[in-house]
């Protein structure tokens, strides 16, 4: 009798065909990077103001205001069905690479937490072929156009 070790939580090995998606422009892609990190700003004053107003510590509210904007920055793209607000204006979402399924926080997660470090390099990746960025490589992600 022998017992097989089997990984519980790995993802499934097969990939979906996703050939039928058109991939998103670098151009209606940078717009909405640009529209995210206008909203991203906006979050980020009005709770700057916000605790102001309220004379909360001017250390806690830096702390409060950028975690809060940092984290709709990093996880926006597992928002619902795979779009973060700038994406949803522009018609675009985001999917798993491998199983065609919208963008999860932990996937978004992977995309978005190093751009900020690596977006020289993000520029040119995006224009490559794939059209994937860094983040898109590291989290197995594409971004599509919604078919209408």
């Amino acid at each position: 009798m022998s017992i097989e070790a089997t990984e519980v939580d790995a993802e499934p090995q097969t990939t979906t065909d996703l050939s039928h998606y058109r991939l998103a422009s670098p151009g209606r892609r940078y717009v909405a990077q640009v529209i995210d990190g206008i909203v991203t700003w906006c979050i980020y004053l009005i709770l700057l103001s916000s605790l102001n107003y309220f004379s909360v510590e001017r250390d806690l509210t830096d702390i409060i205001s950028l975690s809060l904007a940092g984290m709709y920055f990093v996880f926006s793209d597992g928002l619902p069905k795979g779009k973060s607000l700038g994406k949803h204006l522009l018609g675009m979402t985001v999917l798993n690479k491998k199983t065609g399924e919208y963008c999860s926080l932990w996937r978004s997660f992977l995309r978005n937490f190093f751009s900020p470090i690596l977006w020289i390099f993000d520029a040119m990746f995006i224009l490559g072929k794939k059209r994937q960025r860094l983040g898109d490589k590291f989290a197995s992600t594409i971004v599509i156009r919604d078919q209408k």
